[in-house]
């Protein structure tokens, strides 16, 4: 049964992280600039994720575990983890450093890595799914994130997204998306945001 959840989960990742349908906003207008506690809202894990080079660290929140999806997972994947009700999934992620990624960073620095998070999204088959929020800038400390959030189910899950690039100029990407595995309810759209935020709360690049 655990590893019928965990293909289930492996399925949703695959089809959540491939989109279809782009929904443009106009004048490319952005979030306001979202600056977060430093302390987590939720309670979190003292244990750590990192990146293999060492750049990147972040926590889960408790009762939360890392899942082992036996390489069922996109290229560049580092870690998975989910809630005890698989419901609530977070997917750590590191992009290959190529000319794109690198010129979108230098022409718009952290929105630029979100629309190139996006687009790799977007030009991915599998699946529909559109933006649902302008792209904008989190800010935790001396840290910067490029942010959207993207749906492929008409607004019904929201699945959010934070990119960024570290001091070895490597580029990450961390994911909260909506599972359902078990057919138990989501957690709201309030505890969501919390949990996202808690998660980016405790990164450190």
């Amino acid at each position: 049964m655990t590893y019928i959840r965990i293909s289930i989960i492996a399925i949703l990742i695959i089809t959540l992280n491939s989109c279809l349908i782009v929904k443009k906003f106009e004048n490319d207008t952005r979030e306001p600039v979202v600056k977060l506690s430093p302390k987590p809202i939720v309670p979190m894990q003292a244990e750590v994720i990192r990146s293999v080079e060492g750049d990147m660290i972040a926590s889960i929140p408790q009762e939360w575990f890392f899942m082992d999806l036996d390489g069922k997972t996109s290229e560049g994947t580092i870690a998975v983890a989910t809630n005890k009700d698989y419901s609530l999934t977070a997917i750590f992620k590191q992009f290959k450093t190529n000319i794109d990624i690198d010129r979108n960073f230098k022409e718009d620095r952290e929105v630029g890595l979100a629309k190139y998070s996006y687009s790799q999204k977007a030009n991915k088959t599998g699946g529909a799914c559109q933006l649902t929020s302008k792209y904008g800038v989190i800010e935790a400390g001396n840290l910067k994130y490029g942010t959207y959030k993207y749906s492929n189910t008409g607004g019904a899950l929201t699945a959010r997204t934070v990119v960024f690039r570290t001091n070895l100029n490597n580029y990450y990407e961390f994911t909260l998306i909506p599972t359902d595995v078990k057919g138990m309810s989501f957690p709201s759209e309030i505890d969501q945001e919390n949990i996202f935020k808690s998660i980016i709360a405790t990164m450190k690049y």
